[in-house]
């Protein structure tokens, strides 16, 4: 290949001044020592590799005297001296004459020059292609390539059609090599040549080309667009090969031909003939019988003996084997076993099990054109049993979970300009009482985090996550890379929609498009799809029963989730309807109304009612009690299914919290039995205040219904609330349903008359830190008549003496003051009363206090320090 650089007359036929024998190079001259000199180029075969003799051939050449002085150079420049003769002088390089290396160029000249790709452009095509992206790795999607062959290879097999993956990786027989064989058409050679030909693709039709896929008609539309025509664009096994490994042999035999035909490629090869300046794009093509392994001679290639046997019984045939396989891929391949089958099944899903994909519960399969596709992959290691998996055996590819965790479809198809043709279909994954059915994908981030508090948090999170809703599919097998989000008829509505939101993150996609898409060499990406289906022209029309409907598909769509929530969605069944309700509690006041109320529901098989205790899971602190009301929210009228509500809770025992708490219905907990509560709510009582424990560290105790003598003391008292386990407290229990409430000790003197019950005193203890309660000794209750003193637990913020409607502990001492003549004896007479008067002369504290009240009630006190209410006991004297 040449390249014109100017010159008035380029086109005229260069003279050759001297005949070229076996080995002569041939160099092109142009004299340009003088403007008057001739303008064409003049061609010089020379034999010799000597710097004289070919001087000495140039002064011949163009008649220039040997006494002339002139130099030799290089279109750069650079002048051909002795020295550098050999490295500067090659066969088909452009030369000048000049008078001296700097002299001007006075006439333009144009110089000859190869443009071939670099080997590397086939050797490293791979690399540049199968990047990993999307966080996968790419080696999958390379193997791909070459079952692409295979399958349009095979697409007139009227029998099986056989695609096999072979990883040999028993060192016993070789180095590791990976084989796809066929029993498709096979290549004759000048096909085989052809094949190796970079970018012919299978429209290529100039000249003597002849395609591997000579012939090439454009299939008929089929279902899903199922027509094996997905080898295409003349790269992607070359690129695939070379990805994978270092070398690939090509062997193949066409049904009407005797020979087999077999072609190698490699970078070995290549460089070698670089390293030799030989021509990079040549090589040979071995043509020999069926079953002939005589040139395999390498020790790392022993394990192509057994696969060339394999040819004896077959009429037709295609094998690419990759050698120098990349350490990394074999590793890969080996770990990862499980993974990347099930990605090629996914890959393929629908060439193995037919348009409409694996259906798991189908009564009886559809006798298809696709049950012949056998996609078989076998991986043979030393001293371990060969692992073998067909395809089709595969029931856990992402496309076999779609569909057998999908509760109903949704088809329909869009009509792009010229003859874009989509198929698409929808999936229902409804949620089934516990959990979202929409299937994990390994190869996909997980979704959000399931142990949030709130299930409002569902819009966001939801069953399918972060995916966007649809895979696609092109000439039937999947484009790994490009996925489309969803279109305006399938989106989350802005506005409160015919479904609950979250039913639209239960929806699963997969459009199929025929060839009017282009698809990027790799067939990894589309590169016009989503643009396409979204401009404004495109129409999408419902398919049902198998025929296009022409209408609104956004309304269609809507009434069809619509449908799917409320057949199949089963997590909760809502009963005994009982109104509608507004909740101030929502913060969000667009959520305050409306709410259904139920008074019972049913879920997972176990009906919870009004009444019935329960436990929580998954809250912070995990409550029991005793069910009020169900919420749902949304103005319903009647039974009804639905995913999440909520359930209004009275803490147990109400006696002691006196609260109500509103949860998710999600965080009942289905395992607890009524034994497990009603226990825990026995202990919980067990920690209320039950009694007062009253003792008289300083004696002049009071006893119950006592008598005494106007101006009799009554002791100090020390008192302690006590629990029904005995133990004392000073607060009420529950610290971890939001705050305990401070218990205080009231103490009252009340006189009884027949008219009215008079207070006479009235004060109220706290409890004094490591000491109990405690009230000073009285001494001034003078007044005779009937008498109570009762000491009552009661609430610090309110001084209530109930906790919600139970009576909080007190205890009530009845005496009586009365007043009798001592008998006139000796004043110091041991045992001997003394007279009141004289008990009168010396008041306590407390008569000091209280004295000249008479009949009146003491005002109510409530201090940290009162008179009569010390931190600790009191100084006896």
């Amino acid at each position: 290949m040449a390249a014109a650089a100017g010159g008035s007359r380029a086109s005229r036929r260069p003279a050759l001044l001297t005949p070229r024998g076996n080995g002569d190079r041939t160099v092109f001259l142009f004299d340009r020592r003088r403007e008057q000199a001739d303008p064409d180029e003049k061609v010089l075969s020379y034999g010799k590799d000597n710097y004289r003799a070919f001087r000495s051939a140039v002064c011949q050449a163009f008649g220039i005297p040997s006494d002339e002085t002139f130099v030799i150079t290089t279109t750069n420049r650079k002048e051909i001296t002795e020295g550098n003769f050999s490295e500067l002088v090659d066969d088909g390089v452009t030369l000048y004459l000049l008078q001296s290396v700097d002299q001007m160029l006075l006439l333009a000249t144009k110089e000859r020059i190869d443009f071939l790709p670099h080997y590397d452009t086939l050797v490293k095509s791979g690399m540049y292609e199968y990047y990993a992206s999307e966080g996968q790795n790419p080696l999958p999607f390379a193997l791909a390539e070459l079952i692409d062959n295979s399958l349009s290879a095979t697409c007139q097999n009227t029998g099986i059609r056989s695609i096999q993956i072979k990883l040999l990786f028993d060192d016993s027989q070789g180095k590791p090599a990976v084989a796809v064989v066929d029993n498709g058409s096979g290549m004759t050679s000048k096909q085989l040549n052809n094949w190796a030909v970079y970018r012919l693709s299978k429209f290529t039709r100039q000249g003597d080309f002849e395609s591997d896929h000579s012939g090439y008609v454009r299939p008929l539309p089929v279902p899903r667009s199922l027509n094996s025509d997905i080898s295409y664009f003349g790269v992607g096994g070359k690129q695939a090969v070379f990805f994978v490994g270092q070398s690939a042999r090509m062997i193949s035999k066409p049904a009407a031909s005797q020979d087999v035909h077999e072609l190698v490629l490699s970078k070995e090869d290549f460089e070698k003939k670089e390293k030799n300046k030989e021509a990079i794009y040549t090589g040979f093509i071995r043509n020999r019988k069926p079953s002939d392994s005589t040139h395999i001679t390498s020790d790392d290639e022993r394990f192509l003996h057994n696969l060339i046997l394999e040819e004896r019984d077959k009429e037709s045939f295609t094998a690419v084997v990759i050698t120098g396989v990349q350490p990394d891929h074999m590793q890969y391949l080996k770990n990862y076993f499980h993974l990347w089958t099930r990605q090629l099944a996914h890959i393929y899903h629908y060439y193995i099990h037919g348009p409409k994909g694996n259906e798991a519960n189908a009564a009886t399969k559809e006798v298809s054109p696709f049950n012949n596709i056998d996609i078989e992959i076998s991986m043979f290691e030393k001293g371990k049993v060969p692992k073998i998996v067909n395809l089709r055996e595969i029931k856990d590819d992402m496309q076999t979970l779609y569909i057998n965790t999908a509760a109903d479809s949704f088809e329909f198809k869009a009509h792009v300009e010229e003859e874009g043709i989509v198929e698409g279909i929808i999936r229902y994954h409804p949620f089934l009482y516990d959990k979202e059915t929409y299937p994990d994908d390994p190869c996909f981030p997980s979704r959000l985090n399931d142990d949030d508090d709130d299930d409002w948090f569902l819009v966001e999170k939801g069953a399918r996550g972060k995916r966007p809703i649809f895979e696609c599919f092109w000439n039937g097998r999947l484009i790994p890379y490009t996925t489309v989000e969803d279109f305006d008829w399938c989106a989350p509505p802005k506005k409160r929609g015919l479904a609950p939101i979250e039913c639209y993150n239960r929806i699963s996609g997969a459009l199929f498009t025929n060839d009017k898409f282009q698809v990027s060499t790799n067939k990894l990406t589309f590169m016009d799809l989503e643009l396409k289906l979204k401009d404004k022209n495109t129409l999408f029309t419902r398919i049902f029963n198998g025929q296009e409907q022409r209408m609104k598909i956004d309304r269609e769509f809507a009434l069809w989730l619509k449908d799917c929530h409320e057949k199949y969605d089963k997590q909760i069944k809502f009963t005994v309807f009982k109104g509608i309700t507004v909740r101030t509690d929502v913060l969000s006041k667009r959520m305050q109304s409306p709410w259904t109320m139920y008074a019972a529901i049913e879920w997972d098989g176990k009906i919870y009612k009004t009444g019935q205790l329960v436990k929580t899971t998954k809250t912070h602190p995990i409550f029991y009690g005793s069910i009020e009301k169900f919420y749902l929210y949304g103005d319903h009228d009647g039974d009804i299914f639905a995913t999440g509500g909520k359930v209004q809770i009275a803490l147990e025992p109400q006696a002691l919290y006196a609260e109500t708490k509103i949860i998710p219905i999600s965080k009942l907990d289905r395992t607890v039995s009524d034994k497990v509560v009603k226990k825990y709510i026995e202990d919980e009582m067990a920690r209320l205040p039950d009694k007062l424990s009253v003792t008289w560290p300083e004696g002049d105790e009071l006893l119950p219904n006592e008598t005494r003598f106007a101006g009799t003391p009554i002791g100090a008292l020390r008192i302690e609330i006590l629990n029904k386990k005995g133990e004392a407290m000073q607060k009420l229990p529950g610290t971890s349903h939001g705050g305990s409430k401070k218990l205080l000790v009231e103490l009252k003197v009340i006189l009884h008359s027949p008219t009215e019950n008079k207070e006479i005193i009235s004060h109220i203890s706290q409890h004094g830190g490591k000491w109990p309660y405690w009230f000073k000794k009285m001494e001034n209750l003078q007044k005779l008549g009937n008498y109570s003193l009762k000491l009552q637990v009661v609430l610090n913020e309110s001084n209530a003496d109930t906790y919600a409607g139970r009576p909080l502990p007190s205890k009530v001492f009845k005496f009586t003051i009365v007043v009798a003549l001592p008998p006139l004896q000796h004043p110091g007479r041991e045992g001997v009363p003394l007279p009141l008067p004289q008990r009168a002369q010396r008041p306590s504290p407390l008569t000091a206090l209280t004295r000249g009240l008479g009949s009146r009630s003491c005002p109510r006190k409530q201090s940290t320090n009162p008179p009569c209410l010390p931190h600790g006991p009191p100084a006896r004297p």
